[in-house]
């Protein structure tokens, strides 16, 4: 049989197989940022390393925008890095972003190489104009000087069509109530101009958005909510409406969050129990850091027949009731 040389491959086959030694980092989950975990996976190099073999490859590698999709920005280094990138995306009419930017807080940002409050600023105006072009968006804030720009440009950069997932992640020391208060008094804002047709994944740590009137929190496969004070979270009639009108559903995921708490205010009143949300599709249910008689009430209102996986975090309290429900 006559051997091919690697290097006489047609361009077409080459593509291919590039992008298919680059790994995918969403085959566990849709979300890159963990509750309380710094480390997140790095993105695959093979694109680096291909574009270095020989010309050709280095020609095709760089004609090949689905190989530089992926902007990862955690150090001011990479800011450099991601314009490049972008460049070379933006040679196709349909290229996709893959999106993380990762903040540290003030006291602990290194000028020159770390993100904090001036990086940010950069960050936005590079990325917004390709928002229209956005697949999935991770951002983690550590300061407040950077929420304020973080909250600055998602309501103003306007619609994301093809936006699927939408990860937003905001957790500081506050050290002072003063503190706390000037970073949670303001409202939430509308981020996208409450256009994001295509999304299906999200994920709010720390975060809240305006409940009322976001009309994307519908439709979704995976949610995921933590580290929400009781102040910042929905109303149940919220938390109703946004499970009932997501019946393909498959991941739900609550870590210190959850429905406002029943406080015998009439826009807080939970419905009765026998007046369940049917979640047909949902096959993992994540439980963390929630109180027993909170957690016994919010899964009582839950009918899930699908569910393959339960997994809970809790603290060391009394949990018989709950329990005595899922048994």
């Amino acid at each position: 049989m006559k051997q091919v040389s690697v290097h006489v491959l047609p361009v077409e086959l080459l593509t291919r197989i590039f992008y298919l030694g680059v790994d995918s980092l969403y085959q566990d989950s849709p979300f890159l940022l963990k509750p309380n975990q710094d480390f997140y996976p790095f993105p695959s190099t093979t694109h680096i390393v291909v574009s270095h073999v020989c010309r050709r490859w280095r020609q095709i590698a760089l004609r090949t925008p689905s190989l530089w999709n992926t902007i990862h920005l955690r150090e001011k280094v990479h800011i450099g890095r991601a314009a490049t990138y972008l460049q070379r995306c933006s040679t196709s009419v349909n290229y996709l972003l893959d999106i993380l930017v990762d903040t540290v807080a003030d006291e602990e940002h290194i000028s020159g190489v770390t993100l904090c409050r001036d990086e940010i600023v950069q960050i936005f105006e590079l990325i917004v104009p390709h928002v229209t072009h956005w697949r999935s968006f991770h951002l983690k804030i550590r300061d407040n000087d950077c929420k304020l720009s973080a909250r600055h440009y998602l309501s103003t950069c306007g619609p994301a069509p093809r936006l699927e997932t939408l990860q937003l992640y905001h957790f500081e020391d506050y050290k002072t109530s003063q503190n706390l208060y000037n970073a949670t008094y303001r409202p939430p804002v509308v981020v996208f101009h409450n256009s994001l047709p295509s999304l299906r994944s999200v994920s709010l740590i720390g975060v809240n958005l305006p409940w009322t009137c976001s009309p994307y929190l519908t439709k979704l496969h995976t949610l995921e909510l933590a580290l929400h004070p009781g102040s910042i979270r929905p109303s149940y009639e919220c938390w109703h409406r946004m499970l009932l009108h997501s019946p393909e559903l498959r991941s739900l995921n609550l870590h210190y969050s959850g429905p406002k708490l029943d406080t015998g205010a009439r826009d807080l009143a939970w419905r009765e129990p026998t007046d369940k949300i049917a979640l047909w599709k949902l096959s993992e249910l994540r439980l963390t850091d929630l109180d027993p008689g909170y957690l016994r009430d919010l899964v009582e209102r839950l009918f899930l027949p699908a569910v393959r996986t339960m997994t809970w975090d809790l603290p060391d309290q009394d949990f018989s009731g709950f329990i005595e429900l899922i048994t």
